[in-house]
C-alpha cells in the first residue's frame, strides 16, 4: 500500500473511533426528558422606573438611584415596542405642546421654522490683497487663512495691463539694444519697478 492510501484509512478510522465516542458520552443517556427540557414561564414581575429617568427600571419599587425621586410602576402596552422609543400619554402630549399630523393626500406640511443664528462669511470664499500695480487677480491658489505656504509657491495669478506694455517695450526694446542701449537699459528698469 502507498502512503495516501493509508493516511486515507487513518483518517477514517479516527473518524469512526470520534463518532463511537461522542455516542457513547452524549448519545446513550437514558435521562428523563423532563429533566433536560427548559421551560419558559412568562413572569408578570413589574417593572418600576423612575419617570425623569426612564432608562431606570427596577424589579422591586424603591427610589431613582439618580434623582431619589419614588419609582412608579411600568405601563408596558407593548411588549414589542423598541426600548428607545418615547411613549406618552394624551395628558402628558397637552402639556409638551407636541401636534401631529398624517403626512401625504392633502394635507400640506406648511411650516415655518424660525432658529436664531449668526452669519459669518466664508472667508474662502473672500479675497483681498493690495497690489503696487493696477490690474486684477485671475486665479488664487491660497484659499483660506491658515493654509499652509512654502517659500516660492505660487499664491495668485496676475493679470495687469501696465505689465503687459512694460513687457513689450522691454521685448522692443532688446531688439534694438545694438543700436539704442540706453532704451533697453531703461526698459528693462522700468519692467524692475
Amino acid at each position: 500500500m502507498d502512503t495516501k492510501t493509508k493516511n486515507i484509512i487513518r483518517m477514517v478510522g479516527i473518524l469512526f473511533i470520534g463518532m463511537l465516542l461522542g455516542w457513547l458520552v452524549f448519545g446513550g443517556s437514558d435521562a428523563p426528558k423532563s429533566e433536560q427540557e427548559h421551560t419558559n414561564i412568562e413572569s408578570t414581575e413589574t417593572i418600576w422606573t423612575c419617570s425623569m429617568h426612564p432608562q431606570i427600571q427596577m424589579k422591586e419599587p424603591g427610589h431613582c438611584p439618580i434623582c431619589g425621586m419614588e419609582l412608579i410602576p411600568l405601563e408596558s402596552s407593548d411588549s414589542a415596542m423598541d426600548p428607545n422609543a418615547i411613549q406618552m400619554t394624551e395628558d402628558a402630549m397637552k402639556l409638551a405642546n407636541i401636534q401631529t399630523m398624517i403626512v401625504g393626500g392633502n394635507n400640506a406640511a406648511n411650516k415655518k421654522l424660525a432658529l436664531n443664528g449668526k452669519i459669518q462669511i466664508d472667508e474662502r470664499k473672500l479675497y483681498t490683497q493690495s497690489t503696487h500695480i493696477p490690474g486684477r487677480i485671475e486665479k488664487l491658489y491660497i484659499n483660506f487663512t491658515g493654509e499652509k505656504v512654502s517659500r516660492g509657491q505660487t499664491l495668485a495669478m496676475v493679470y495687469s495691463p501696465e505689465l503687459v506694455t512694460a513687457q513689450e517695450e522691454l521685448l522692443q526694446a532688446y531688439h534694438i539694444k545694438e543700436t539704442q542701449p540706453e532704451l533697453f537699459e531703461a526698459a528693462k528698469k522700468k519692467l524692475n519697478n
